[in-house]
């Protein structure tokens, strides 16, 4: 609720909050396990349907809200709501570098940007323009991307030898298959662009391990697309 307005001419008039704001944008949840459960409940509410609705102070309000939600987690710290859970679809663990030359690197690039940190972009500018101009041309090119109808089938066939959690998994599948074969400047699916896709989707989705629990989700996807 904006109070200056409230205050000054008794008028009740709502701010634009977060959810607002992140229309057509990007919405970046840090210990997004760690969410209270109404704030979570507003969240898969605006995801699902692409509008917030604001009810407070006897003012009921809605706004588009479509954005791509992101978060990090510390899974030691308690797991993900199941909801949230099915609505994200790509998941990446990251892990400790054990290689002693890559974590120098990174210590000694940390430092100089710190120090520097114009410096240091621009040292690194043709880089990010290439990986944008890279990244723009994908996109562009997602529209013509053919996705066979085997491809299709194999995912299926996948997703329930898996015995992974509803239907997401499929269309999660896809998606991210076509958008790692526009960055390959390729126009139709490959099973290594199954492959890569169903290893960032279905490893935190997988019910049953048809390998045996020790088998590498990696190994598993290759097989079953073998």
């Amino acid at each position: 609720l904006d109070i200056e307005q409230a205050v000054k001419y008794g008028k009740k008039v709502l701010e634009p909050g977060m959810l607002a704001e992140t229309n057509q944008g990007i919405l970046y949840v840090d210990e997004i396990n760690l969410l209270d459960d109404h704030v979570v409940d507003v969240l898969l509410d605006a995801a699902a349907s692409g509008v917030s609705t604001v009810e407070r102070e006897g003012i009921s309000f809605s706004h588009p809200s479509r954005f791509i939600l992101t978060g990090t987690m510390n899974p030691e710290e308690g797991e993900l709501r199941p909801q949230l859970l099915d609505r994200i679809a790509i998941h990446v663990e990251v892990k400790a570098l054990e290689n002693i030359d890559e974590r120098v690197e990174i210590t000694t690039l940390r430092n100089k940007f710190e120090n520097s940190p114009e410096k240091f972009r621009k040292k690194y500018e043709s880089e990010n323009s290439a990986l944008k101009k890279q990244i723009i041309n994908a996109q562009k090119l997602m529209k013509d991307t053919i996705i066979p109808d085997r491809m299709v089938l194999l995912v299926c066939k996948m997703c329930k030898e898996l015995d992974v959690e509803g239907h997401r998994p499929e269309t999660m599948i896809l998606k991210t298959a076509a958008a790692l074969a526009a960055l390959d400047k390729k126009t139709e699916l490959t099973h290594n662009h199954i492959k890569k896709a169903g290893e960032l989707i279905l490893p935190f989705r997988i019910r049953s391990l048809p390998y045996g629990e020790e088998t590498a989700n990696d190994e598993m996807i290759d097989r079953l697309i073998d």
